[in-house]
């Protein structure tokens, strides 16, 4: 099963995961972690580190982001340059997060793919047409 990571700003994985569980039901092999003020990003490095190493080391691990080029992601992208098992992917939304945890017996890069697709097809807008009377 492949593991997964989710690192935000703030309180917002905390809350994603837990919405997530509220429609899915309670859901192992998921970390979460919170990129708080005042908190560096070797610190929040370290932090993502240990997470991961709490997966077995042949499993193979998504992580997911709030922002591209935020600390999360580049914290989050400078572990996966040193492991191959890690991949990392930008946007998290919780779309994505209901796509991917029911689907964690896949490969992480097909899972990767999977959770770009249901994150941007997630993004739609509200449209209304009068209709003619």
């Amino acid at each position: 099963m492949t593991g997964i990571v989710v690192v935000t700003h703030g309180k917002l994985a905390q809350a994603l995961v837990a919405t997530a569980e509220m429609i899915m039901g309670k859901q192992e092999g998921i970390k979460t972690i919170g990129f708080e003020a005042g908190q560096d990003v070797m610190n929040l490095h370290e932090k993502i580190n240990q997470a991961v190493q709490l997966f077995a080391p042949e499993e193979e691990i998504l992580i997911l982001v709030d922002l591209l080029g935020g600390s999360p992601y580049n914290a989050s992208a400078m572990l996966a340059l040193k492991q191959s098992k890690i991949k990392v992917v930008t946007g998290v939304n919780l779309p994505m997060l209901l796509e991917v945890l029911p689907a964690r017996s896949m490969d992480v890069a097909t899972l990767k793919q999977m959770a770009v697709h249901a994150g941007q097809s997630g993004v739609s807008e509200f449209v209304f047409t009068k209709s003619e009377e």
